[in-house]
C-alpha cells in the first residue's frame, strides 16, 4: 500500500520507466500525528522488474514545536505587513 492512501499531504508522486521491463514508483508525503504534536516525512519507493518487486519506506519524525523553533532560527525574518496607529490625546 502506498502512503498516499492514508491521510497525508503528498509532496511528490512519480513513476519512471527504465528500459522495457523496469518500473520505479516514488512518493514523498507529510503526515501530522493524531495528537498534532509530531510531523512525519515518509519516503516510499517501489521497483518492479522481471526479477520481482522491491520496496522500501523510510520515515523521519520530528516534534512540531522543535521544527518551528528550527525554522525561526534558520529562516530570514521578513516584515510583510506593519501597522502603527497613534492615539490622539483627548482635550
Amino acid at each position: 500500500m502506498m502512503i498516499s492512501e492514508t491521510d497525508a499531504l503528498v509532496l511528490l508522486q512519480r513513476v519512471a520507466k527504465h528500459g522495457d521491463a523496469s518500473l520505479q514508483c516514488r512518493e514523498v508525503s507529510l503526515r501530522l500525528s493524531p495528537d498534532q504534536q509530531h510531523l512525519t516525512l515518509s519516503r516510499y519507493n517501489e521497483h518492479y522488474s522481471p526479477e520481482g518487486l522491491e520496496w522500501i519506506e523510510r520515515q523521519h519524525r520530528i516534534s512540531v514545536s522543535e521544527l518551528i523553533r528550527w525554522v525561526i532560527r534558520q529562516g530570514e525574518p521578513q516584515v510583510l505587513v506593519q501597522s502603527r496607529e497613534l492615539q490622539r490625546a483627548s482635550a
